[in-house]
C-alpha cells in the first residue's frame, strides 16, 4: 500500500507518466483478444514492470520461434520497445527534462543485459515442462528472482533528466516476490476468462496498465525520498514456511522413512512392478520397494521388462517407443496368473493408456505413483538443424542434455520417442480396468491443466516425483486398493487445492 501511495504522490506532479505503461497494457490486451498472444495465465506477466515483461517475451520467443533469425528479431524488438516504455515513464515522471533518447539508450543496454541474465531461467522453465522434470522449474524460479530484483533496482536508478535517485535497495526482494504473486493471481484469473473468451482475458490484461505504473513509480519515489516501501513480509513468510515443510516431507519420504515390513502379506494375486523413465532392471524408483509394504509376499512380485519377459533392460529402453513398450508389457501380463495387479511409476501410466487403447491384455487393477497427465505438453521440437516452431528451445535443450551427460547427471533426450514433446496424445477412460493415480505435489509446477486423470481414482501425496514411492499415504492407499478395498479420492480436497495453488503460482513464468 505504501508503494501505491508513493506512486500516487509521483503522479500528482506529472499524471501523464502513467500513459506509457497504460498504452502498453492496452496493446497487449488487444493482441490477447485477437489471439496473437495466449489468453491464459502464461501471458499475465506480459504487461508487468521491467524486467518481468522482458522475461515474458524471452520465454515465449524461446519456446515458439520458428528459427534463430525470428528469435533474434523478437529479442531485439523486445529490448527496444520495453526499454522505450520504461524510459518514457521515467522521463515523464521527472518532468520531461532533456532528451528522452539518453535514458532510452541506458535502458536499452540494461534490457540487453536482462535478456542474457534471464536466459538460464527461461531455458529451465521450458525444459521443466518439455521433459516433465519439476526440479528444473524449482531451480529456474530461484535463478530468475534474484537477477530480476537487481535489474529492477538498476532500471529505477536510471537518470531520466534530473539526476539519478540517491536511494538504494528499492525494490526490496520481499516486495518483488509479492508483486510476482500478484501477477500469478492475475494469471489465475486469466485462465478461466480465456476459456470463456479471449476478449475477457485481453480486457483484464488491458486494464492492469495503471496498476503497474503506480507500482513502478512508487518504487521510484521511494528511491528518491531514500525511504523503503516495505511490504512482502507475508509473501516471504508463506513461501519460506511452505518450502521448509515441503522439503521436510520430501526428505522424510526419501531418506528417513523406513517402515517395518508387514509380517504377514495376505494380498492375493501377482504384483507386477513397472518403472518409469531412467529405471533399469536393477535400479529405479520401484526396485527398492519392499512388496510387503503394499501387502504382497516377495515371491508374488516381479519387475516388468521394457524389452520382454525375463529380459533385462537399460535406461535407453525406457525412452523408446511407448507403443512397442506397451506391447512388451501386455505380453508379460498375459503370461501372469490372475488376478494381475500392476504398480507403476511415472510414465507407466502412459504405457497402460496405450495397452487399454489397443485392446491388449491389461491388469485387473493398477496403481501408478507420480502419474503424469494424459496429454503431452503443448510444444513442438523440429529435428536437429531444421527450422520450425520450437527450433531455438530444441537446440538449447540438446546442449543442456549434452552438458548433463558429460558431468554424469540425470540424462534426458528431447528427441527420444518417449520424450513428452514427441508423444501422441492418448486419453482413455475404461471402466473395465480399475485404476488409481497418485500425484506428487512437487510435480504441480509443470501442470498445463488439471492434475486429475479422467476415469481414475486420483490421490495427492505431499512429496516429490521420486519420494512418492516411499510416501506412507501413497503406499497405504496402494495396499488397500490392490487388496480390494474402496478408497476415497482427493479430487475435491485441501490437497487438490494445494496442487492448484502451486500450478497457478508458476504458470505465468513458464512458456505456454
Amino acid at each position: 500500500m505504501r508503494t501505491l501511495a508513493a506512486g500516487s504522490r509521483a503522479l500528482k506532479r506529472t499524471p501523464i507518466a502513467m500513459l506509457p505503461m497504460t498504452v502498453e497494457s492496452l496493446l497487449l490486451g488487444v493482441l490477447v483478444a485477437a489471439g496473437a498472444l495466449p489468453a491464459g495465465a502464461e501471458s499475465a506477466a506480459a504487461g508487468g514492470v521491467f524486467p518481468l515483461n522482458l522475461f515474458f517475451d524471452l520465454k515465449q520467443g524461446f519456446a515458439f520461434s520458428f528459427s534463430w533469425a525470428v528469435f533474434i528479431a523478437v529479442v531485439v524488438f523486445s529490448i527496444l520497445t520495453r526499454a522505450a516504455v520504461v524510459a518514457f515513464t521515467l522521463w515523464l515522471a521527472d518532468g520531461s527534462n532533456g532528451s528522452v533518447a539518453a535514458p532510452w539508450m541506458r535502458l536499452t543496454r540494461l534490457a540487453a543485459v536482462a535478456m542474457a541474465a534471464l536466459t538460464p531461467c527461461a531455458v529451465l522453465m521450458y525444459l521443466g515442462v518439455a521433459v516433465r522434470y519439476a526440479p528444473f522449474i524449482w531451480i529456474g524460479a530461484a535463478a530468475g528472482l534474484f537477477p530480476a530484483v537487481n535489474l529492477m533496482r538498476r532500471a529505477l536508478s536510471v537518470d531520466a533528466g534530473i539526476g539519478s535517485p540517491r536511494g538504494g535497495g528499492v525494490p526490496e526482494a520481499p516486495a518483488v516476490l509479492a508483486y510476482a504473486y500478484l501477477l500469478s493471481t492475475v494469471g489465475a484469473a486469466m485462465s478461466p476468462l480465456g476459456r470463456v473468451s479471449p476478449l475477457l482475458a485481453g480486457a483484464l490484461l488491458a486494464c492492469l496498465g495503471p496498476l503497474h505504473a503506480l507500482i513502478w513509480l512508487g518504487w521510484r519515489e521511494h528511491r528518491r525520498a531514500e525511504t523503503y516501501p516495505g511490504g512482502g513480509t507475508f509473501s516471504v513468510a508463506v513461501t519460506v514456511v511452505a518450502l521448509i515443510l515441503f522439503a521436510g516431507a520430501v526428505t522424510y519420504d526419501r531418506a528417513i522413512r523406513d517402515p517395518s515390513p508387514r509380517a504377514v502379506a495376505r494380498a492375493q494375486g501377482s504384483l507386477l512392478l513397472l518403472g518409469g523413465v531412467d529405471s533399469t532392471s536393477d535400479t529405479g524408483a520401484l526396485t527398492e520397494l519392499d512388496p510387503r509394504d503394499v501387502g504382497f509376499a516377495r515371491d508374488k512380485s516381479t519387475i516388468v521388462s521394457y524389452r520382454g519377459a525375463g529380459e533385462p533392460y537399460v535406461r535407453a529402453d525406457t525412452r523408446g517407443n511407448l507403443s512397442r513398450a506397451a506391447a512388451a508389457v501386455a505380453a508379460q501380463l498375459e503370461e501372469t496368473p490372475q488376478p494381475r495387479l500392476l504398480l507403476g511409476h511415472s510414465q507407466a501410466a502412459l504405457i497402460l493408456d496405450r495397452i487399454i487403447t489397443r485392446g491388449l491384455t491389461s491388469p485387473d487393477r493398477s496403481v501408478v505413483l507420480a502419474a503424469p497427465p494424459a496429454m503431452p505438453p503443448p510444444f513442438d521440437v523440429p529435428p536437429p538443424g531444421s527450422d520450425g516452431a520450437g527450433r531455438v528451445a530444441g537446440d538449447a535443450a540438446r546442449v543442456v542434455a549434452k552438458i548433463f551427460e558429460a558431468v554424469g547427471l540425470t540424462a534426458f533426450d528431447i528427441d527420444a520417442p518417449a520424450s513428452p514433446v514427441n508423444l501422441e496424445a492418448v486419453l482413455v477412460i475404461d471402466k473395465e480396468v480399475s485404476r488409481v493415480s497418485v500425484w506428487a505435489l512437487g510435480d504441480s509446477v509443470w501442470l498445463d491443466s488439471d492434475w486429475r486423470r479422467p476415469g481414475e481414482i486420483n490421490l495427492m501425496a505431499l512429496t516429490d516425483h521420486v519420494g512418492v514411492t516411499n510416501n506412507s499415504r501413497a503406499l497405504d492407499a496402494t495396499r488397500n486398493f490392490l487388496g480390494g478395498a474402496r478408497i476415497t479420492d482427493d479430487e475435491v480436497s485441501w490437497r487438490a487445492f494445494l496442487a492448484t495453488v502451486v500450478r497457478y503460482a508458476f504458470e505465468p513464468w513458464r512458456p505456454g
